[in-house]
């Protein structure tokens, strides 16, 4: 017995058991392999390579990855084949162990990869007729409406320079000095402190202009009087500004030769969306789903036929 326990302090018996044990790991999960030999065969090839290359950057351009390969060395076109034979292989023991059951991260990326594989499907191959286009404007013009624009620049007092009156008090300082000046729209820059975003905005919407200096400001601005003259100041979330806006376009209306190319757009959208749901509901109807007590069956006609 004392000559068993020594033997167990050993560390190459330590090894040795080791290895029968992934040996006998190994025969267990390998019984499907064994089955069909093909699947221990890992073929590496160009086309295979170029693949891997749009994966790992998450980008699919074929014709430029391609070039890239082209443009690899030998010794990198090498280490990427290495990098794609592991990747493989351990992607193949993974499955073969069962570690993508129940992982709803694996799930996703199934997923994922079918609704990348229908996203772009239109089962008519003709392009929407002009009737078509002009029905569909008139029953979604409401989501065509161009909003009001705005054409400013900016003075600016940063709010973390530490001045007697905080920034308020020096804007106001630098409007007395520019209307002495007559400063006009181009002479902004010579003026106040540098902003971390542009100064000059035109015909801009209303929401670009809340995310960069706040809702509060773009409100104000909504306000104020188009013309050649400062007004302000105006708080924003960085500080003070003057403000010369010069021209304001309030929202529209357009007709359907101003938006044509954007009404096209939602109309193919639209027709590959409903693509989607009828192959997804194919793809689902392959299947006997049978629904608890209590859960309601999904209604499957409210998928839109437009276009």
């Amino acid at each position: 017995m004392e000559v068993l326990r020594r033997l167990l302090r050993e560390p190459l018996i330590h090894f040795v058991l080791l290895g029968v044990a992934l040996f006998a790991i190994y025969d267990v999960v390998s019984v499907d392999d064994a089955r069909d030999t093909q699947s221990r065969v890992i073929n590496v090839d160009r086309e295979t390579l170029v693949e891997f290359l749009q994966y790992r950057s998450a980008a699919f351009e074929p014709e430029y990855f391609n070039t890239q390969f082209d443009a690899l060395s030998e010794e990198q076109q090498a280490e990427l084949a290495r990098n794609y034979v592991r990747e493989e292989a351990m992607a193949r023991e993974a499955r073969a162990l069962g570690l993508d059951r129940n992982d709803y991260v694996i799930k996703r990326r199934l997923i994922q990869k079918v609704e990348y594989l229908v996203a772009d499907t239109d089962l008519d191959p003709d392009p929407p007729s002009e009737e078509n286009l002009r029905r569909y404007y008139e029953e979604h013009r409401a989501d065509f409406g161009i909003p009001a624009e705005y054409t400013f620049t900016h003075v600016f007092a940063d709010a973390e320079i530490d001045r007697q009156g905080g920034p308020e008090a020096e804007a106001r300082s630098l409007l007395a000095r520019m209307r002495a000046d007559s400063a006009e729209f181009n002479d902004a820059p010579a003026y106040g402190d540098r902003f971390p975003y542009q100064r000059n905005f035109v015909r801009q919407n209303l929401r670009p202009i809340a995310d960069i200096f706040g809702p509060e400001f773009a409100t104000t601005l909504t306000q104020l009087q188009p013309g050649d003259t400062w007004q302000g100041p105006i708080m924003s979330q960085f500080g003070a500004h003057l403000v010369m806006l010069t021209a304001q376009q309030d929202a529209r209306k357009p007709e359907f030769e101003e938006v044509r190319a954007q009404v096209l757009a939602a109309v193919l959208d639209q027709r590959r969306t409903n693509t989607r749901e009828v192959l997804l509901d194919e793809l689902v109807d392959q299947y006997d789903v049978r629904y608890g007590p209590g859960v309601p069956e999904p209604d499957r006609s409210s998928a839109g036929n437009e276009g």
